[in-house]
């Protein structure tokens, strides 16, 4: 796909603007540990060794605050292991083994593991009279339509059949049933919080990661669709630092948590990625019917894009003014960029050899090959 001159002007200006704030002093300010907040909080977090977690625990214990985390004591934290010797670790399974967080008090529970109504259920029915707050991290998979852009907090969310069904495929659906149960259990003392894609170090995905890696590794990089098609994301530290403001504060309600705060293109996403890194790269924009022919999947080959148009126009286009009204901050392009690159690079080789998602580079050296052919 041909672009004009100005289109290259406004890639380049972005890519320049991207590597101003990666040289500049200002990444310096991510890395600093925050001020202590005003009042020591008791936290319990269910789940926390995963993607998420061990970025809400070295927020929250940066801010000073004390932190439990109820988890099957199975998964290993892979990020900031040593806060990890700073918690109170309770074992149990949300299935069937919760006591340890019964007879127990805190001010607030995150709850990132719940995917099932009935875990709600039972983790509330313990918690509703032991907690003075209770967060919820659902989904923005949660509404019913995602055809129309804009979409806010207020927008119909999906429902399902049997309330009972514990099914993967109906993610969405049970994401909503958890939410209601949460505000049933907890009314004007809970939150709800509802990600976009989670991209960062840790990622255990590679949905996002595809693309700093892809771009880092130079040459022809395939490119979906229009090259202004909206894009959007949410680092798992932004997320983090939002979950713990919103307690902090007494935030109550529902939040749609997406970045950046302003538009932004998948053009413009790509390019910012190309100014952190040092390889010679291009961008070879290919149709999305040409794309969607080739058997190329959107979302875990053709990562954090999702084609224009249909029953999923609007999934990159949600409406986030109700949580930057409520102080929710965000990393520049350039510093999540740099920081999953750098993450990424100190994985073992048996790790990295297979990403979970992303076109392999047999698929998309055999895909372009067709694309200039037909182009030609």
């Amino acid at each position: 796909m041909k672009h004009s001159r100005r289109d290259f002007f406004k890639k380049g200006a972005t890519a320049l603007a991207a590597l101003s704030v990666a040289s500049s002093g200002s990444l310096k300010l991510f890395s600093k540990k925050p001020e202590k907040a005003s009042k020591s909080l008791s936290i319990l977090i269910l789940g926390g060794t995963a993607f998420t977690g061990p970025h809400q625990i070295k927020y929250a214990i940066d801010r000073g605050h004390k932190v439990s985390i109820f988890t099957r004591g199975k998964t290993k934290p892979t990020l900031n292991k040593e806060y990890f010797k700073k918690v109170e670790h309770l074992i149990g399974d949300r299935n069937n083994d919760l006591n340890a967080i019964k007879g127990k008090k805190w001010d607030a529970v995150i709850d990132n593991s719940a995917t099932y109504p009935r875990w709600v259920k039972q983790s509330t029915d313990i918690l509703k009279d032991n907690a003075s707050t209770y967060l919820f991290t659902s989904s923005l998979s949660v509404h019913a339509d995602f055809s129309v852009k804009g979409i806010t907090e207020n927008h119909p969310i999906a429902t399902i059949d049997d309330p009972t069904i514990e099914d993967m495929s109906a993610y969405g659906p049970l994401k909503a049933l958890s939410e209601k149960v949460a505000l049933k259990a907890f009314k004007d003392r809970a939150i709800i919080v509802r990600p976009h894609l989670i991209v960062g170090p840790g990622d255990r995905t590679d949905r996002w990661t595809y693309w700093p890696v892809r771009i880092n590794r130079g040459g022809e990089v395939l490119a979906p669709g229009d090259p202004s098609q909206p894009a959007q994301y949410i680092d798992a530290r932004d997320l983090s630092e939002f979950d713990i403001h919103l307690i902090e504060n007494n935030l109550y309600g529902t939040y749609t948590a997406v970045g950046p705060l302003g538009n932004l293109t998948m053009s413009e996403m790509l390019y910012g990625i190309k100014a952190v890194v040092s390889n010679k790269v291009s961008f070879e924009w290919v149709d999305q019917n040409f794309i969607l022919d080739n058997k190329i999947k959107p979302w875990t080959e053709m990562t954090a894009w999702m084609p224009s148009g249909g029953e999923f126009d609007g999934f990159c286009s949600f409406e986030n003014s109700n949580a930057v009204k409520a102080g929710i901050k965000y990393r520049p392009l350039a510093v999540t960029a740099r920081d999953t690159l750098k993450w990424w690079q100190t994985l073992p080789e048996e790790r990295t050899r297979e990403p979970k998602a992303g076109l392999s580079i047999t698929k998309e050296k055999k895909v372009l090959k067709k694309w200039k052919s037909k182009i030609k």
